[in-house]
């Protein structure tokens, strides 16, 4: 059973005819709503429309978009696809569950309105004569006849006319900026069915203290992707912003920020002010003073998803910029970017506890967020156990099941889920994996595929600058260090998303993997010979196996990159099902941990001249071993 989609809700759909317009006005388009921050477009890439009827994914698109920018061209009217999108599109603007915004592009509006020229719809046969004949000519007719209406009605909505405008890219900057301003002025946002809201305001009301105002302070929130950080920030401005002189939420700074930092400058001002983005900085310190002077008043600014200190650096260089009584709140993902920017007013998202897990999931998987029986009451359980307290991952698992109406569905589904990331959660650990140097990027997926749950001053000793790598990772929310016995924890759905992200890094192929953990691709690497200068790691859990196996000679020896190899069983096992054949001794010079726990055919020590970097012996359970290894061993540990 395969993952479906999942549902998604778009900001933008795109209905335009490919051969005209997809290399042209489109794609300047598409561009210009990414530089706005507007990421969720629906913009159709297929190059072939076949048949009458459009796709289920492009009707579920056009349902779940707020707008839709219809390009009419000369041949719009040539694909029956175009024109039932139309339909769809106007049918909704006349409900006003979209808003549709026609592009007249190098056509007359008139034409489309009266079917003239090559807006005419003759071509599709359905003339008087015929329809007293055929049926099937009366279905038709009656589809042109609702292409007509439509065609009418997107003649008569407000859009926009080229012909009328100074040039194409001022069209589109003025499309896509009235848009923007729409969407990031629409309606207050309920926020007060959030579960677990109140817990983040205890704590977060008195660190604004708004009753304080002389003074100006600024609140970092952080935590790991899809915690919820944007959703407690957005609470916070609806409850608190209109109770200063101006307020402005910047969404997306990290995105924002690609178009350069004086972007950011004008939008701050541009929200400031109340007024469409004009202002315009060829360069960072241009725009200083005309920030510094729209923030002399009391102000509340949320900078959300912020990646880089230079990002805040140009919108808030210093408090001294801020009048008297504001409130400035950052979101991130990245605890030392606050304390660069000394931020000392700090609040860390923690995950939710079992019983608001619980709930949230139900809310997004049942109608009225009740389980119809103790069976699905038993999924909703084992589904908020596999998200432990991911309020975007129990959303994301609500919203797919909930579109599967049987039990054994349920079933297949929660099954995939245990194994194979969501799509949701691989964007979320994709965008923090992005934003890690290549020595931190090594790290973190040595972590997720090696020593999850293991003790962190084991792991600094392990890796190369270990104690500065796992450092970066926990400020970056990528692991949790335990109070309690210094053991690092990487989240379930990261440690996923990693897997995910070796997998895909080497094309699927476990000859190319850096790091191997499943027991078939380890065994076919290690009896094959295949291991390559790619291979870092080896995790066997010789529990997993179903068959017994033999490694070949020196096939380790042969695996120069070779840093960690673990081969280990439980101890109360008979025997061991991985053999290892006389001659499997010699050990690569990179290797810094041989862990053979109970592996009970090993007659001999393997020869460790080789293994200069060797921190770790393990040989517990090694019960065939004719004499222990030598005391020169350069192992610093071994048992």
């Amino acid at each position: 059973m395969e993952l479906p989609r999942p549902v998604t809700q778009y900001d933008v759909f795109l209905s335009f005819r490919g051969e005209d317009t997809r290399k042209g006005i489109v794609s300047h388009l598409h561009g210009a709503f990414r530089r706005k921050g507007i990421e969720k477009i629906f913009k159709d890439d297929k190059t072939l429309e076949i048949g009458d009827s459009i796709s289920e994914e492009i009707k579920e698109a056009i349902h779940n978009s707020k707008f839709a920018v219809v390009v009419i061209s000369k041949n719009y009217v040539s694909s029956t696809w175009c024109l039932e999108e139309l339909r769809m599109i106007m049918e909704l603007h006349n409900e006003n569950l979209l808003t549709a915004v026609p592009v007249f592009y190098n056509v007359v509006p008139s034409d489309v309105r009266h079917q003239k020229g090559t807006f005419s719809l003759e071509r599709y046969g359905c003339s008087r004569i015929m329809l007293l004949f055929s049926s099937k000519k009366r279905t038709m007719a009656a589809k042109v006849q609702k292409w007509r209406e439509a065609l009418t009605a997107v003649a008569d909505a407000s859009g926009k006319d080229l012909s009328k405008c100074e040039d194409e890219a001022t069209m589109v900057a003025d499309i896509v900026g009235k848009i923007s301003d729409q969407l990031f002025s629409m309606e207050p946002l309920d926020l007060s069915h959030i579960v677990g809201m109140n817990v983040h305001m205890e704590q977060l009301s008195p660190l604004l203290s708004v009753e304080s105002e002389k003074e100006v302070r600024v609140i970092g929130i952080w935590g790991m992707g899809g915690i919820g950080k944007t959703t407690i920030a957005k609470y916070l401005y609806e409850e608190y912003s209109r109770q200063f002189d101006s307020s402005c939420f910047i969404e997306n700074v990290r995105i924002l920020a690609q178009n350069g930092l004086p972007y950011l400058q004008e939008k701050l001002i541009s929200i400031l002010q109340g007024q469409k983005q004009e202002t315009s900085f060829w360069c960072v310190e241009k725009g200083y003073n005309s920030v510094k002077s729209n923030l002399k008043g009391k102000v509340f600014v949320v900078l959300d998803d912020v990646d880089n200190l230079d990002q805040l650096q140009a919108v808030a260089k210093t408090i001294d910029w801020f009048g008297a009584g504001s409130r400035i709140i950052i979101t991130t993902r990245d605890f030392g970017l606050l304390y660069s920017f000394g931020v000392r007013l700090l609040y860390h998202v923690s995950f939710l506890d079992s019983n608001d897990a619980i709930q949230v999931f139900k809310q997004a998987a049942f109608e009225r967020g009740q389980a119809p029986s103790e069976v699905y009451e038993q999924f909703s359980i084992r589904a908020s156990r596999l998200a432990q307290g991911l309020p975007s991952a129990l959303d994301a698992f609500g919203t797919y099941l909930r579109r599967i109406t049987w039990i054994e569905g349920w079933e297949d589904a929660l099954r995939i889920l245990e194994t194979i990331p969501h799509q949701s959660i691989i964007d979320i650990v994709d965008t923090s994996y992005k934003g890690l140097d290549d020595k931190e990027k090594s790290a973190f997926l040595h972590v997720a595929c090696l020593f999850n749950r293991d003790s962190l001053q084991r792991v600094n000793d392990l890796l190369v600058d270990g104690a500065l790598r796992t450092n970066a990772l926990e400020a970056k929310s990528l692991i949790e260090i335990s109070p309690v016995d210094g053991c690092i924890t990487m989240h379930l759905l990261i440690e996923q998303a990693a897997r995910n992200i070796v997998l895909r890094e080497s094309g699927f192929l476990p000859w190319r993997q850096r790091i191997l953990w499943e027991t078939d691709p380890i065994i076919s690497v290690l009896q094959n010979n295949t291991g390559t200068t790619t291979t870092e790691g080896v995790a066997l859990n010789m529990c997993k196996m179903l068959h017994t196996s033999s490694i070949k000679g020196n096939v380790l020896k042969d695996i120069n990159s070779l840093t960690f190899f673990k081969a280990f069983t439980d101890l109360n096992d008979i025997e061991s099902k991985l053999k290892f054949i006389p001659g499997t001794d010699m050990l690569p010079s990179n290797l810094r941990i041989l862990d053979v726990t109970g592996s009970k055919n090993l007659t001999k020590t393997p020869d460790l001249s080789r293994a200069t970097r060797l921190k770790e012996l393990i040989m517990k359970g090694c019960t065939g071993l004719e004499q222990p290894p030598e005391k020169e061993c350069p192992a610093r540990e071994w048992t």
